[in-house]
């Protein structure tokens, strides 16, 4: 018997229900601390925080369905249980608390009282944690994207010119960790001294991360993170985790942008990360990688740009915008991907239409 095919709206109907529920919890603490017009911005702040967050994540979701995609049932269960649970309470609502409670050499219980009921000082903790937020998550992203395009196995090319050179690359030992170690020595050079070494503190955190997961993939039998992801869903798993925790960093400082005030923060980007699981669910289940051949090379480029704005942020530069142009260009650069993609694919059809008539 045939199998029904699901629809679209059905792979997001959770995160619909959901979101649902944090909004009309963002409208409800509005409504007590000063009625309907409170209510009104809350709403309007926590929706405006979801958009930015999902616009920004993209990149990520289609990243997460590359790794996904080969992994059992039972992972993917987990992604989206045990992950979600990760993605939503552990990021979103308890790292800003240990970062508050590190930062501040507080109790948790202290640091949690702060960030729920100081919103001033939670800001500026959270802002004074930066540097070090940008160093981890921009290196190890790095290390993920320089991984992707030194890969002496990698056949399909976005940009041939350049990407060809990183495959070549590549087969010179150790290459990303060069790279990505001289990038974050060149980035030190603009940072001021005082931050310079929170920077390359958090900067060899992130790059030993992923060095650590390198590990893993070697005990489980070698090969590149899709190929283990395979093999052993445990290392995936971890992998993707600590993925969607580098992306995230930068969306729970940026957001202080938007607003201090804690929930707010937590509900907005909660309702983001469900839209990504989501998303990431779709690309898999409907074979969207597969479709548009440029999808996942453009997706790494919209990583390497996010590791760009993250460093340049380091070192005092801010984009016009901030999150919104980020957000953009992601959106942009992915939808480039599609559109090559798509045109590739009518180029290579009628190619293949022309040798037929031929023979």
């Amino acid at each position: 018997m045939k199998q029904k095919q699901r629809s679209t709206i059905s792979y997001f109907l959770e995160s619909i229900i959901l979101s649902l529920v944090g909004l009309s919890a963002s409208f409800y603490l509005g409504y007590h601390s000063g009625g309907m017009p409170v209510a009104l911005a809350f709403l309007l702040t926590t929706t405006l925080l979801a958009c930015l967050e999902t616009s920004v994540s993209l990149d990520n979701a289609v990243v997460n369905a590359t790794v996904l995609r080969v992994m059992s049932p039972f992972w993917r269960i987990m992604f989206l249980t045990v992950g979600i649970a990760i993605a939503v309470f552990g990021m979103r609502i308890l790292f800003p608390i240990l970062i508050v409670s590190v930062a501040g050499n507080m109790p948790f219980v202290q640091s949690w009282i702060i960030a729920t009921t100081q919103p001033d000082e939670y800001r500026h903790i959270m802002e004074g944690s930066h540097m070090g937020i940008m160093g981890f998550g921009g290196t190890f992203l790095l290390m993920v994207a320089l991984t992707y395009f030194l890969n002496k196995e990698k056949e399909t090319h976005w940009l041939p010119f350049i990407e060809k050179f990183f495959v070549k690359a590549g087969g010179v030992e150790n290459a990303a960790a060069s790279m990505t170690i001289g990038f974050v020595m060149l980035t030190t050079l603009f940072i001021t001294s005082s931050e310079r070494y929170v920077f390359m503190i958090s900067s060899l955190s992130g790059f030993a991360v992923h060095a650590l997961i390198d590990v893993l993939k070697h005990i489980v039998g070698g090969g590149d993170i899709v190929t283990v992801a395979g093999r052993n869903g445990l290392v995936g798993f971890f992998y993707l985790e600590v993925l969607d925790s580098s992306f995230s960093f930068d969306g729970v400082v940026a957001a202080f942008a938007i607003t201090n005030k804690f929930w707010l923060i937590a509900i907005g980007l909660g309702i983001g990360a469900l839209f990504v699981r989501s998303m990431t669910v779709y690309l898999v289940e409907k074979g969207t990688l597969d479709q548009y051949k440029y999808l996942e090379p453009a997706a790494f480029w919209a990583i390497g740009f996010l590791v760009l704005v993250m460093f340049m942020s380091a070192a005092g530069h801010h984009l016009p915008g901030g999150e919104v142009t980020t957000g953009l260009a992601s959106m942009v650069i992915l939808g480039a991907g599609v559109l090559t993609s798509i045109i590739q694919k009518r180029i290579e059809d009628k190619l293949r239409a022309c040798r037929q008539e031929t023979t």
